[in-house]
């Protein structure tokens, strides 16, 4: 596989690797949010997920497995958030890539309600029984409603 120079996942070293497979590997985060914050990243270098093979999307889901059996059995967390941030504008700043497996726990923020949706400053979980939000132009119940006249 091509590997790119410079590009900090192209060559994990050995004691990086906290688990792998064929197909991908998982690392500490150099910069953890939490304890036991990993990264999840293909051997092969490709921008994102989106450009995964079917083959990799599946390797990263088994070593999602494989990672939590892991952060479970050494910090036990309550909980945990996954996700990959996609291009610059979502925050990516190495464009190999790479997904962040979080273990959360009790009291690591303040209010967790809404989990990714502070990902953006100022936007959090809004409980709709409180007030009434209009629905996207689209939504999948859009269609049923046409459908219903």
């Amino acid at each position: 596989m091509e590997k790119i120079p410079g590009c900090p996942f192209c060559v994990p070293y050995g004691d990086d690797i906290v688990a792998r497979n064929r197909l991908c590997y998982a690392r500490w985060d150099r910069f953890p949010v939490t304890k036991g914050h990993l990264l999840l990243i293909p051997f092969r270098h490709t921008p994102d997920y989106f450009s995964l093979t079917d083959e990799e999307k599946h390797a990263m889901t088994e070593l999602i497995e494989e990672c939590r059996k892991i952060i479970a059995e050494n910090f036990r967390p309550a909980g945990y958030n996954i996700g990959w941030n996609i291009g610059t504008a979502a925050g990516q700043t190495v464009m190999h890539c790479h997904g962040h497996f979080i273990p959360r726990y009790v009291g690591d923020t303040d209010n967790p309600k809404g989990g990714v949706r502070r990902v953006v400053a100022g936007k959090y979980y809004k409980d709709p029984r409180r007030r009434i939000i209009p629905r996207p132009a689209w939504s999948p119940d859009s269609e049923a409603d046409e459908e219903r006249g």
